[in-house]
């Protein structure tokens, strides 16, 4: 009988140091796997903060106006805001007032202008 349970007893040492061994290689292997995560989001995180640095610099105000007057474009001046009704309105001021569309001067003399910018 003591032969039987030192029988059974190697087994289970021997299936222990199996099943031990087999853990431990499913642990490196998700180890690895979660560090080329890490690496994967850490690089993600770099080239992140590199396009918002290109994003600010290529968004600056004074470089945007640089190139658009090279390209022939101006700021809107206010006779190019154009009314709904088709009429040209004369004064940024007196939109931001609401004033009584019948108050204001119209030129009829004048066709109305489209809605579309300038020559570019």
């Amino acid at each position: 009988m003591a032969r039987l349970v030192d029988i059974a007893a190697a087994f289970l040492a021997l299936s222990s140091a199996i099943a031990l061994y087999g853990l431990k290689h499913d642990t490196r292997r998700i180890e690895s796997r979660v560090q080329a995560q890490e690496r994967t989001a850490e690089k993600t995180e770099r080239e992140i903060a590199v396009l918002k640095a290109e994003r600010a610099y290529l968004g600056r105000p004074e470089r945007i106006e640089k190139l658009a007057r090279a390209q022939g474009m101006e700021p809107v001046r206010e006779r190019q805001y154009v009314r709904i009704d088709g009429s040209r309105d004369d004064g940024i001021a007196r939109i931001l007032d609401k004033p009584d569309i019948d108050a204001l001067p119209s030129d009829d003399a004048e066709a109305p202008q489209s809605a579309e910018p300038g020559p570019r």
